[in-house]
């Protein structure tokens, strides 16, 4: 609850991720923050691809923000793929948990794949940044 209130940062956030680590252990409690951070880029992407979509269909397309626009051009495809997965897996029978796990994994690797490049883009951008306006490493 406190990395949804403060999205990820902050002296609460810290706070309770010590809380979380003395009660389940480092490594299990770094799984659940990485777990959150995937949830909060979830919900962050989705809202922003599904309003450029309502002002696409609304056809108020001057609203539309270049950022928006083109967080919509390169996220909307991995969104478009997910959502067609999600609706198929209404249909299909219930499976054991090991294969429910490696099925998961499997669809891990072509999300990472597909926001690798941005990410190396980001942190390629970071390190030629981080002299100049003070960040740490």
């Amino acid at each position: 609850k406190a990395f949804a209130e403060q999205t990820g940062r902050g002296a609460i956030c810290r706070a309770a991720f010590e809380e979380l680590s003395a009660s389940v252990g480092p490594s299990k409690a770094a799984s659940i923050r990485s777990l959150c951070w995937a949830l909060l880029w979830g919900k962050t992407t989705g809202n922003s691809i599904n309003s450029v979509r309502t002002k696409l269909v609304s056809f108020t397309w001057h609203k539309i923000s270049p950022f928006e626009l083109l967080m919509f051009l390169y996220y909307g495809p991995l969104f478009l793929v997910i959502g067609i997965l999600n609706a198929g897996l209404t249909a299909a029978p219930n499976v054991p948990a090991w294969f429910s796990a490696i099925f998961g994994a499997c669809l891990w690797v072509p999300q990472a794949l597909h926001i690798l490049p941005l990410g190396i883009l980001c942190l390629a951008l970071r390190l030629l940044a981080a002299p100049f306006v003070g960040l740490s490493l």
